[in-house]
């Protein structure tokens, strides 16, 4: 694996040690670093090189927009064996499993919290009885609080078991699976700093990622305004190449507060159906191809195709994630409240999830509203039936907030 990436040879070593323990023990690995620094990229890498050495990978990649998703982040770790692998399981974990994922539904008491989370430890340790298991979570800042929980659970049970754990966080971020796994794990956990890469390694970087050649003065004018930060290097590269602009010897590109201009000109390069569609994407958790077609009325070749082809968003399956969250942050952004209520309007009428319906429409008013604070709280209700009452309390609060004067229901 060494040597693939250009200047991570330290954090690839580090992810080979990881993934060869994986087999013989439980064990943990967190890479930890500022937006845009690579994480996601060495995770990948470990991802490939896990499912090279036979290792059964589980991946999810919560987003921003689903952090008060129930269990969506669970939902997507087991999507690929939740055919086979809920039967093993007792009945009432199989209920309760099902309950919280909303396989099935239940007239029952809500499953408890607990329940749940001895489910998901009897259902990975069965999967890891076939074969080695990795769970790898990209973004774990952004997990809902209720898988959050539930893995945690797991994690600080899991012992002799072959179980890996990837996660990638973003620095100064709270990410409370991290923080359990950092109490747990012992010396099977791995804490991998992602650091600014050197200056070869941008130059490499930048030719493999762009085809440009910089010469030297430039490099060392845009290592210095990006901090050695990838992404943003990438991201001076193509503002420079776009503008034509060039770098007067001595002068220093501020990058932390011109950054997110250079991506909205990125964005801004894109057509106009293109642009529409990204901004449809950016407020949807999780966002799909057909969703995004219903809610913009743009066919894919002309809307998505082109975002797509310029390395904004990715595809996997039908669903749509932003290559950075930057990008998706100035998509959001490009447009005023205003433009941006009507968005979240017409979302809430195609959505089908209670949750994601009422959060919607709690972003589609300014004001108190009794349609969206009923939705909020039907939302909670479902919630709570899920075995979830932390997200349930963050519902409720938030309808609260939205309840008319003199409308105020007793919970």
């Amino acid at each position: 694996m060494t040597g693939a990436i250009s200047g991570r040879d330290a954090e690839l070593a580090e992810l080979q040690t990881f993934l060869a323990g994986v087999p013989e023990a439980a064990a943990a690995l967190v890479l930890e670093g500022e937006a845009g620094m690579g994480k996601t990229t060495l995770w990948r890498a470990g991802i490939a090189a896990a499912e090279g050495s036979g290792l059964r990978v589980l991946q999810a990649t919560p987003a921003e927009s689903e952090t008060t998703l129930s269990f969506s982040g669970i939902g997507d770790l087991l999507d690929p064996v939740l055919d086979t692998a809920l039967d093993p399981l007792p009945p009432a974990q199989r209920r309760a499993l099902s309950r919280a994922l909303v396989l099935e539904e239940d007239d029952g008491p809500a499953p408890d919290p607990r329940a749940i989370g001895v489910a998901l430890l009897s259902l990975i340790r069965g999967l890891a009885e076939a074969a080695p298991v990795l769970l790898a979570i990209d973004d774990a800042q952004w997990l809902d609080v209720a898988s959050s929980g539930a893995l945690a659970y797991a994690a600080r049970r899991l012992r002799e078991e072959r179980v890996g754990m990837l996660l990638a966080k973003r620095s100064g971020m709270e990410a409370r699976l991290v923080s359990e796994l950092r109490q747990a794990r012992d010396d099977r956990f791995h804490d991998v700093q992602v650091c600014p890469v050197g200056l070869e390694a941008l130059h490499r970087i930048v030719e493999t990622h762009l085809d440009v050649i910089m010469a030297r003065p430039l490099l060392v004018e845009v290592h210095d305004a990006s901090g050695g930060n990838p992404f943003y290097a990438l991201e001076i590269v193509r503002s420079l190449r776009r503008t034509g602009a060039r770098v007067e010897a001595g002068r220093r590109l501020p990058v932390p507060q011109v950054l997110r201009e250079l991506v909205t000109g990125r964005l801004a390069e894109l057509p106009a159906e293109s642009r529409e569609c990204l901004l449809a994407a950016s407020a949807l958790s999780p966002p799909t191809v057909d969703l995004v077609e219903a809610a913009t009325g743009v066919p894919f070749r002309s809307g998505l195709l082109p975002a797509v082809d310029a390395g904004v968003v990715e595809l996997n399956e039908g669903r749509i994630r932003f290559t950075h969250p930057l990008l998706a942050a100035s998509a959001y952004e490009s447009v005023d409240a205003g433009r941006r209520a009507q968005v979240h309007r017409r979302l809430a009428e195609l959505v089908e999830d209670p949750e994601a319906r009422g959060r919607h429409l709690a972003a589609s008013v300014f004001e108190p509203d009794a349609d969206a604070a009923d939705a909020l709280a039907e939302a909670a209700a479902r919630a709570l039936a899920r075995g979830a009452p932390r997200s349930a309390a963050l519902l409720l609060e938030r309808s609260a907030t939205l309840t008319p004067e003199g409308n105020e229901r007793v919970e």
